[in-house]
């Protein structure tokens, strides 16, 4: 009997962490053994079982400890490469000398991502993964996945946009933080594997729950790949080709599965693939506001030939009541503005995508004016703006930024005299002249990076290498604005340091000093422990710059 119940424990856990259970897995395959009641000759097999349910309980937690040193090791150097090129990109750099910097910055991106992958990975089998129930903005949500991604798709050449169907609510009830990470993976690895055509996310309701249905144009999933592409270290197509480390579909399997609904490969052919998304996210308040504008009655001619952009930009407007004719090209575009101009249904607004070339807009947008077509909007990404030239636009009234927002569409065609947004600076650096900055930082490169930020934001920033010397700065003559605390000091930790602060504070009266916690520690329980020891603002590294900069702004 001893002997069939350990070679069962042996079978049980060999195939737990085989199939991808986990630790996790494991012990809720052991745990039942413990409770289990027999007859006293079976007393020496039950205390074997759960001799082996501790050893199992104690590696997971061993693993979760290394997992935790060691993401806590490879950021802090991380942090220093990646500021560095923040630095190292706001100089003078010739094209070569840029590209250089920019793979750099690619390098330690991809590096942070799989450190995270690893982490959400160890907190899904062992049950740590919170999940979140607040408000937000749904259409926000989506539109700015598809903004984030939308530069590296069209450094390719591909097509990117997103649809949310007017029934959809504007506002629900979810895990905004976990949607996002799901909706980046799925949409990141449709560009990341196709090469020509494009990428859509469409969002619809069924039942009650909302779908979120990422399609791509690229070569598909091989047939032998299909049933392990949610297998973890697995990957759909071409692994040596574009890189990646074989989580992230896993990671987001499990993460629906978390929220309370179900991920799945609806479909792939070697013209491309559909993931489907199903979750419960409730409508915040009895019902969601109307986001389209009435454009009932109006006529609107769409030129565009892009697979995905184009076909939701003609449902947005049917959504919103809208008469909508598309034409695929300059020929056809043209064949219909004649016909306009002869007097027939000419339209109230037309739309060009500068993507059929700048000579093929500027032929129709000078169509356009001359059959006097009352709205007149050109439709171009950030990268064929700066090739369009200003002299091009002098045919349209104004122009539209793909990927296609709806709440900037509607309010330039809602009203004919809205105003189009116009391009702004990538990033307003946050204006710190005259505060003083104290720095708690033991990694000289870390803190070169912080220092040299925060002085291009006109901050003084004085810089000492330990938690006592923080204290000895603050007890000196002088005052500091803030104080931004590395959490793993030698001596006195961040967390040591903030709380005699706020004791200091409460002791004498005064109003409190800003803190800001930094940690390579990426671990929920990190950044608890840090608000409990009355740390403002808490930042994991690769610290983002600006962020850190908004946060002493505020």
């Amino acid at each position: 009997m001893r002997e069939a119940m350990l070679a069962f424990l042996g079978r049980a856990a060999a195939f737990t962490l085989a199939a991808g259970g986990g630790f996790g897995a494991l012990l809720s395959r052991l745990g039942p053994l413990r409770r289990s009641a027999g007859s006293p000759e079976q007393s020496f097999d039950l205390q074997e079982a759960e001799e082996a349910r501790l050893r199992a309980e104690a590696a997971s937690e061993a693993k979760s400890r290394f997992l935790a040193t060691m993401s806590h090791e490879i950021r802090t150097p991380l942090n220093g490469i990646a500021g560095m090129a923040e630095l190292l990109a706001a100089t003078s750099l010739d094209p070569e000398q840029r590209s250089y910097v920019e793979a750099i910055r690619a390098s330690g991106t991809g590096l942070a991502a799989l450190i995270d992958e690893i982490l959400d990975l160890s907190k899904i089998e062992s049950g740590k993964l919170e999940v979140m129930q607040a408000p937000f903005d749904l259409v926000g949500l989506v539109e700015g996945v598809v903004e984030l991604l939308a530069p590296r798709a069209h450094g390719k050449g591909l097509d990117i946009a997103s649809f949310v169907a007017a029934d959809v609510p504007h506002r629900v009830i979810g895990d905004a933080a976990r949607l996002r990470q799901v909706l980046i993976n799925l949409a990141g690895n449709a560009v990341k594997f196709t090469s020509r055509g494009g990428v859509g996310l469409r969002v619809t309701t069924i039942s009650e729950r909302i779908r979120f249905a990422v399609t791509d144009t690229g070569p598909g999933i091989p047939d032998a790949n299909r049933a392990a592409v949610f297998a973890e270290f697995e990957q759909g197509a071409a692994p040596r080709e574009s890189g990646g480390s074989g989580l992230g579909l896993a990671i987001s399997r499990r993460l629906a599965e978390r929220m309370g609904g179900r991920l799945d490969l609806e479909a792939t052919s070697p013209e491309g693939s559909r993931f489907a998304l199903l979750l419960p996210l409730p409508a915040e308040g009895a019902a969601a506001a109307p986001r389209s504008a009435d454009l009932a009655g109006r006529r609107v001619l769409a030129v565009a030939n892009s697979c995905f952009e184009a076909p939701y930009l003609a449902e947005r407007l049917r959504e919103a009541g809208a008469a909508v004719a598309r034409a695929d090209g300059l020929g056809e575009g043209l064949y219909m503005l004649g016909e306009a101009l002869a007097g027939r249904q000419v339209p109230d607004i037309v739309i060009i995508d500068c993507a059929l070339g700048k000579d093929a807009a500027h032929r129709l947008g000078a169509v356009a004016r001359a059959a006097h077509v009352g709205r007149r909007l050109v439709l171009f990404s950030a990268a064929e703006r700066r090739l369009f030239g200003q002299e091009s636009l002098r045919d349209f009234d104004g122009w539209l930024v793909k990927p296609l927002r709806s709440g900037s569409l509607f309010a330039h065609l809602g009203t004919a005299e809205a105003p189009v947004a116009a391009f702004g600076p990538a990033v307003a650096l946050p204006d710190l002249g005259g505060s003083e900055i104290l720095l708690a930082e033991d990694n000289d490169i870390n803190a070169l990076v912080v220092t040299r930020h925060l002085e291009k934001c006109g901050a003084h920033v004085v810089r000492v290498e330990d938690g006592s010397a923080a204290l000895a700065k603050l007890n000196a003559p002088g005052h500091f604005d803030a104080v931004i605390l590395d959490i793993r000091m030698p001596g006195l930790d961040g967390l040591e340091v903030a709380r005699r602060i706020r004791a200091a504070e409460t002791a004498a009266g005064t109003a409190p000093r800003r803190l800001i916690g930094v940690s390579a520690d990426a671990f929920g329980a990190a950044a608890e422990a840090a608000r409990a020891a009355g740390i403002d603002t808490f930042l994991t590294k690769p610290v983002d710059l600006v962020r850190l900069a908004r946060a002493l702004k505020n």
